[in-house]
């Protein structure tokens, strides 16, 4: 199974994608995984080709068979500004389709209590996680998606009192990466047989 990350440091954190891959071959799956992610990237910057990490992105679609490909937004943008997120990710469903790739989308989460982006926009944890899933969701069955609810899972560990948040507020903990990597495993191989 070939599978391509797209996104930003919500991605490559604690090197997730390499915890799916260890996390499929402690289960009897080989998984090869590549990343093209930048930190604070939205998918916006995916679909230019005036940087690398886009033109990288459209030349892998290009040139190597993929099973997945996983689309992570900016953090806040689904939440914020849904349309963007949904053109965005509309502008990059030709090249995975012409791949041969089922698109996936990576839910994100809602930052901690009392964070600036909640402040900011005068939002809960709950509020700012129940917009990211909506946004998540409705990309997800626009598109013909599979959605990985990593977000809802690291919502709910928060809530346990779990260490799922570095301290800037927002990057996962490795323990949120595993658990996230999880996710990804329990969505793309458990549950597909």
């Amino acid at each position: 199974m070939k599978v391509l990350f797209i996104g930003n440091s919500y991605t490559y954190y604690n090197d997730m994608p390499d915890l799916f891959a260890s996390l499929c071959k402690e289960n009897g799956f080989e998984a090869f995984v590549i990343s093209v992610t930048c930190g604070g990237y939205s998918l916006a910057h995916y679909v230019s080709d005036d940087n690398e990490y886009g033109r990288r992105a459209k030349q892998l679609l290009s040139d190597y068979a993929f099973d997945y490909v996983v689309l992570q937004e900016q953090s806040v943008r689904p939440a914020k500004n849904p349309e963007t997120f949904f053109k965005s990710a509309g502008e990059l469903m030709p090249y995975i389709r012409n791949n041969g790739a089922a698109p996936v989308f990576y839910q994100t989460w809602g930052r901690p209590d009392n964070t600036g982006i909640l402040i900011e926009n005068n939002w809960t944890h709950e509020e700012m996680q129940a917009l990211l899933k909506d946004s998540y969701e409705k990309a997800a069955s626009l598109y013909g998606a599979i959605l990985v609810h990593a977000g809802d899972r690291i919502s709910g560990a928060y809530r346990k009192g779990l260490d799922v948040f570095c301290d800037d507020g927002g990057h996962p903990t490795p323990l949120s990466s595993k658990i996230i990597a999880n996710e990804f495993y329990e969505t793309l191989i458990k549950d597909r047989g």
